[in-house]
């Protein structure tokens, strides 16, 4: 006899682990509010950067190496384009940052990588300016994942194995029936389980820049120590900019998807000095949406303290969907007890910062 499964939200992580427990046999019920893919949950942005830097985190630098080798086998097996190779530029301030403490795990993982000169680097863009750069981390196997299309073809294989979709929007009150819960509720996590998770929402605000044809399939790129990151023109979408900068809490359900003047113009700013042929290039898209992030940058996931078969899993923003697939099969073997969660992923308190991503809070 199968066991049952409710997994709550259809984001990146939710629609995986479905697909990852419906592949175990699981009788599984996905349970979204809005619709996988939304463009007011964190995974409904149209890309993301893929990339197996992670500092000296060496198990999410497995983890998202494997992650890629499983989306280019899903774009293989349904026939859908979700990953484009562009390969990503690290454009570090300093000798000893996160990119140079990148440079040995990647070596020890056989991950493809070049230390560059700024001057190296510079013919990987149309203009590059190399003011405040001390060198640059190439990642040539690195890249772009479509990542609206991406979730909604998890959300789709989780039903063709067998998952059952609806909408709902489930909330611990409701007593939800199931032998295995898995809250995968994103920026919704932290007000559901005030006690259990220390998760902030933020909002964030992307910009798409109109560069000429010299932009389109240019690589992406990262200014970790800047807090800006973005990639070339693709699929017409323009030339993506993004600032990683705080800001006040925000309520997922309300957020106005309309970006800040203040923002655009730090977008403006940084684009003129890093990549100056962009300089007044006009803005041809926009999008706002929110991270859930944990204080120290770690994922948060573990069962429930008072409800043994309920888990929950938040702080992906900023990096979870380098390793979605890849990060469901651990969910799956923790809910399995094939093995036990990372410490580092313990609901609570978190001090510290693991520096896995560009800001934490």
């Amino acid at each position: 006899m199968s066991h049952t499964a409710l997994v709550v939200g259809a984001g990146v992580t939710g629609s995986a682990v479905a697909r990852e427990l419906a592949r175990r046999g699981f009788a599984v019920t996905l349970a979204e509010q809005y619709a996988a893919g939304s463009v007011r949950s964190a995974s409904g942005g149209d890309t993301r950067l893929l990339r197996a830097a992670h500092g000296d985190g060496e198990w999410y630098t497995d983890l998202a190496l494997r992650a890629r080798a499983q989306w280019l086998q899903l774009q293989e097996e349904r026939s859908t384009r979700l990953w484009e190779p562009t390969g990503l530029a690290w454009f570090a301030h300093r000798d000893d940052g996160f990119e140079a403490r990148s440079v040995p795990v990647l070596a020890a993982a056989g991950i493809a990588h070049e230390w560059r000169t700024p001057g190296e680097a510079a013919e990987l863009f149309p203009s590059l300016g190399l003011d405040g750069l001390h060198a640059v981390l190439w990642e040539p196997d690195a890249g772009v994942l479509h990542a609206r299309r991406a979730t909604q073809l998890l959300a789709a294989e989780a039903e063709r194995l067998g998952a059952r979709t609806i909408a709902a929007r489930v909330r611990p009150e409701d007593e939800p029936e199931a032998d295995v819960v898995v809250w995968a509720c994103g920026a919704w996590l932290p007000a559901f389980f005030p006690g259990e998770v220390e998760i902030r929402i933020e909002r964030r605000d992307v910009f798409f820049l109109g560069g000429d044809a010299s932009w389109r399939d240019t690589p992406g790129w990262v200014e970790y120590d800047g807090g800006f990151y973005g990639h070339g023109d693709i699929g017409g979408l323009g030339v993506k900019v993004a600032p990683d900068l705080p800001s006040d809490e925000v309520d997922p359900d309300t957020l106005d998807r309309l970006p800040l003047a203040e923002r655009e113009a730090a977008a403006r700013e940084f684009t003129a000095r890093r990549f100056p042929s962009l300089a007044g290039a006009p803005v041809v898209g926009a999008r706002v949406c929110q991270y859930d992030l944990s204080s120290d940058s770690h994922f948060v996931f573990g069962r429930h303290p008072d409800r043994p078969s309920w888990w929950l899993f938040g702080g992906g923003s900023g990096h979870g969907f380098k390793h979605g697939p890849a990060l469901a099969e651990y969910i799956a073997d923790c809910v399995e007890e094939r093995r036990e969660p990372e410490p580092f992923h313990a609901l609570g308190a978190r001090t510290g910062d693991a520096g896995l991503r560009t800001k934490s809070y």
